[in-house]
């Protein structure tokens, strides 16, 4: 069994909720000449405070409640109880080691019986007629450096800590229980978007790289992928699989097969590229000889035809303002095409077609978007104003690919929070690559590489990151006797 050390910074005041909602009344009773009333207590003052409310999927949430106070007695000696409200199907509490809270633990050792080295106790009867368990209630675990872990409180401290194992949000409840009354506390947890891989559907923490995993039904199901996106109504993995010609959904908490999207089966035959536009909740799909249908997002049903961009389209992107289709298909000096909102041709943007070799794939940078990135499979990338002017090599990322490479890119959701702002498939040197927004510092993504894929895509999901704090209020008390 491994031992798993969790070495838990200070904690921070990032984030409190107090709810504290006083019930005042009186329950009178008279009778023959009596009478009484009975006052209901204060609540206690419940404070939670979290290291960070916003993680990637994979780490840590860090959670205390040692701040609350009652009001009615020693608050020293208030207990409390963390409940996961909503959240994955398989989160829970992390269990500590009784001698360090700063160690997680799983399992406790079994303790010997003095007369017989083979069995095992928890108790001296456990040990037959003769025996006497040699240290008695398991004493050791082999996930701690010193004594027992606390199995099953993990959420019986004043402290908690939770991993998101799935995208978020979480919303977890703490009840703190005082001398005369309980009080009762919310937060709501959430997570960055996730990065994805394509080439099966590989998962990555958004803004530090950290391997979660392959998705659950992927390797079933997406060995064929080649391009990928976020349904921004449900933050579902939408995909293209060539070997089938179809697209496939995944579910983004659980990784599961979905199925495929909406009445996509009917009309779709050889997808070659798709984009959401998040503003009126519209899929596009673009078809091998340039045909692009448009999906209503919430329902799957086709909703119209757009026109043709082209044969071979290799990526979709709209524009910030306009909200005009941005196509590229690889095709040497065909630039950044550009197609109004009827499906109508506006030709090529700026001077993308002499500036760019071979354009695979395009993104904006910045919010509101102030520049346009161009992936150039021939080693670089190019960056060009908004109207595809004024373009020129983006940082020194073109140093770290050849010719082959880049296969993708996309732009961060969380560029706020990351200097991870941009990331770059590169199927050559078999990793994703991350730059900031001048592509002066780049590197490999942390641990991107040498997955068993084609690094076909990068995409994000959910497409937008948490922006907001929301708390859920409490408004019952319970009265002890």
């Amino acid at each position: 069994m491994r031992k798993l050390t969790l070495r838990l910074p200070t904690l921070l005041p990032s984030f409190i909720f107090i709810a504290a909602l006083a019930v005042a009344g009186a329950l009178a009773a008279g009778g023959c000449g009596s009478g009484g009333s009975q006052d209901n207590p204060p609540l206690p003052d419940v404070v939670i405070r979290a290291v960070a409310q916003f993680l990637d999927v994979g780490q840590r949430y860090q959670l205390d409640g040692s701040d609350s106070t009652d009001p009615n007695g020693d608050s020293s000696k208030l207990t409390y109880r963390w409940r996961l409200i909503s959240g994955g199907p398989d989160t829970k509490f992390d269990d500590h080691c009784k001698d360090d809270f700063e160690q997680i633990c799983f399992t406790n050792s079994d303790d010997p019986c003095s007369d017989d080295a083979e069995s095992f106790c928890h108790d001296n009867a456990d040990c037959g007629e003769f025996g006497v368990c040699q240290t008695n209630k398991g004493t050791t675990s082999p996930d701690c450096t010193t004594g027992i872990c606390n199995i099953g409180l993990g959420a019986e401290n004043a402290q908690a800590t939770m991993l998101a194992n799935v995208a978020g949000p979480f919303t977890v409840r703490l009840t703190a229980v005082g001398a005369s009354s309980n009080g009762t506390g919310t937060m709501i947890l959430d997570t960055y978007p996730s990065l994805y891989v394509v080439g099966s559907l590989f998962e990555f923490g958004g803004t530090q790289g950290g391997a979660v995993g392959e998705v659950a039904d992927a390797a079933e199901f997406a060995a064929g992928a080649v391009k990928g996106a976020a349904d921004p109504v449900n933050g579902n993995l939408v995909v293209i699989d060539a070997a089938i010609g179809a697209l496939r959904v995944f579910d983004v908490h659980t990784g599961a097969i979905l199925g495929s999207f909406g009445e996509s089966d009917r009309f779709v035959t050889d997808p070659t590229a798709l984009a959401f536009r998040a503003d009126n909740s519209r899929l596009y799909v673009a078809q091998s000889d340039g045909d692009v249908l448009i999906f209503d997002a919430a329902t799957g049903l086709l909703i119209s035809t757009f026109g043709n961009v082209g044969a071979n389209p290799t990526a979709l992107a709209f524009a910030a303002e306009s909200g005009d289709l941005l196509v590229v298909n690889g095709a040497a000096g065909s630039g950044v095409r550009v197609f109004g909102a009827d499906g109508s041709g506006k030709g090529v943007l700026g001077e993308t077609a002499s500036e760019v070799a071979e354009p695979i794939d395009v993104d904006l940078l910045g919010d509101p978007a102030t520049a346009l990135l161009v992936a150039d499979a021939t080693g670089g990338v190019v960056k060009c104003g908004i109207d595809g002017n004024d373009c020129g090599p983006f940082g020194n990322v073109g140093d770290m690919l050849v010719d082959g490479s880049p296969s993708a890119l996309a732009v961060n959701p969380s560029s706020a929070d990351t200097d991870n702002e941009v990331l770059i498939a590169d199927p050559v040197g078999k990793r994703v690559i991350a730059c900031d927004a001048s592509g002066e510092n780049c590197e490999t993504f942390g641990d991107t590489a040498d997955l068993e894929s084609d690094y076909n895509d990068v995409f994000f999901a959910p497409s937008a990151a948490p922006t907001t704090t929301t708390t859920l209020p409490e408004a019952t008390t319970t009265t002890l006797p």
